[in-house]
């Protein structure tokens, strides 16, 4: 004989409040979550904007660091122009009074020169001959300086006669002065002075003469046989 199985209930008791308390338990639960993170996000943000602000203020200040860089750059360059134009002022100065002066010893050796006793029997001196170079290869600039030196000096009427030998094409030729001088018509010249006188202009050589030396006669009028001459070899004073 089987015995039967008996179902016991249980018995609860039925409390409505305690469900919309559970409920409102699960809303504050969620609301505190929503404010903890956004409250963690704001200061994550708020540092985010402050490390923003940092970065951007060191741009500035490295952009302004660059442009005074720059403009000390800048600043040297100038000056550095500034100094080698100072220099090169400097240089051209000192090279003209350095030709001013070798004109001063010039001059004040021909001076020198005609205070000195003595001479040819006709009383006829040549000075030195002096060529400086035009630096084109095809001229040069020429002065010389004819004196007398009598003891009883009066104006004396000569004539000079300049001659520049060399060779073109392996020949041999001898240019006069009028051929040599545009400003000079006729060879020999004829001068008057009492003390000196001074001889100067422009040689230009035609192509393909190459000049050796130049030969330098003087005499006074009338008077041939009594010639001076010198002879100079060609050389050339950069100018």
């Amino acid at each position: 004989m089987f015995r039967s199985r008996s179902h016991q209930l249980v018995v609860t008791s039925h409390r409505p409040g305690r469900r919309w308390l559970e409920i409102l338990l699960w809303v504050l639960a969620i609301l505190f979550f929503f404010l903890v993170g956004f409250f963690w996000g704001s200061g994550f943000l708020d540092n985010a904007v402050l490390e923003n602000h940092r970065m951007t203020s060191e741009l500035q200040q490295l952009r302004a660091e660059e442009k005074e860089l720059r403009q000390q750059f800048t600043n040297v360059q100038l000056a550095s122009n500034v100094d080698r134009g100072s220099l090169e002022q400097v240089r051209k100065l000192v090279t003209s009074l350095q030709l001013q002066l070798a004109a001063n010893e010039e001059e004040l050796r021909l001076y020198r020169n005609l205070m000195q006793p003595g001479g040819s029997e006709s009383g006829l001196q040549i000075g030195e001959l002096m060529l400086k170079s035009l630096g084109d290869g095809q001229g040069a600039s020429y002065r010389i300086v004819i004196q007398q030196k009598d003891s009883k000096l009066e104006t004396v009427k000569i004539n000079l006669k300049v001659e520049l030998e060399g060779a073109r094409n392996g020949i041999k030729e001898t240019l006069s002065l009028d051929q040599l001088d545009e400003n000079v018509e006729t060879s020999p010249v004829a001068v008057k002075f009492k003390y000196f006188h001074m001889l100067e202009g422009v040689l230009t050589l035609p192509v393909g003469f190459e000049p050796r030396a130049i030969k330098v006669s003087v005499w006074k009028t009338n008077a041939s046989a009594n010639a001076v001459e010198r002879r100079f070899d060609w050389h050339l004073d950069e100018a």
